[in-house]
């Protein structure tokens, strides 16, 4: 098996997690896989510059919660990465 690092396995947890179709906020992808914000941002971040998940910002005024947010959804590069990986 490959040696991954923790970080690398972050991201394809987040991966898995969007691989269900569904668009996430960062609070409830790290809820979902048992991070903290901070890190599920930091590794949006990077699959986002890859293409491999779609990021966009909610402001305040648009929010239903009058707070600004982040929604995110995985891309079909995305899933036929993730669906190519054999971990």
């Amino acid at each position: 098996m490959v040696e991954l690092l923790e970080s690398d396995r972050k991201k394809i947890e987040i991966l898995r997690a969007l691989s269900d179709g569904k668009v996430y906020s960062y609070y409830h992808l790290s809820k979902r896989i048992g991070t903290n914000y901070e890190t599920v941002k930091k590794n949006c971040k990077f699959l986002e510059l890859l293409n491999f998940i779609q990021v966009t910002k909610v402001g305040k005024k648009e929010s239903a919660s009058g707070k600004a947010s982040y929604r995110v959804r995985i891309t079909n590069k995305g899933l036929d990465w993730l669906g190519k990986i054999d971990l």
